[in-house]
């Protein structure tokens, strides 16, 4: 698959990443076109994400409400951060499930 390219006519813009719907927009008159950076650091954010991306990274967004806000904060230990927190409760998780598979065997 190709890099994605931004092409423009008029007003509008798209993103395509077909080889041959690229170059039949660009036979219609339609123009290859660069994204211009929106803040200073935005080139450098997009290529760090990008990197991230390719080294396997995951981004995650969540939307917690108070009360869960409340028991996230209160998990937390001093000096942990958010991503810390995920993988220890999962680790824990982890090795609760496998003493609970242990005693079963028993």
């Amino acid at each position: 698959m190709m890099k994605p390219k931004l092409l423009v006519h008029g007003s509008y813009a798209r993103t395509i990443d077909n080889p041959a719907e690229v170059e039949r927009l660009l036979s219609q008159g339609w123009l290859l076109a660069r994204p211009r950076a929106k803040t200073k650091d935005a080139k450098l954010m997009r290529l760090l994400r990008e990197r991230r991306r390719a080294a396997g990274w995951l981004s995650l967004y969540l939307w917690l409400s108070p009360d869960q806000v409340v028991a996230v904060k209160a998990a937390l230990r001093p000096g942990e951060g958010y991503a810390d927190l995920l993988v220890r409760l999962v680790n824990q998780q982890s090795r609760c499930d496998e003493n609970s598979m242990v005693d079963a065997d028993n």
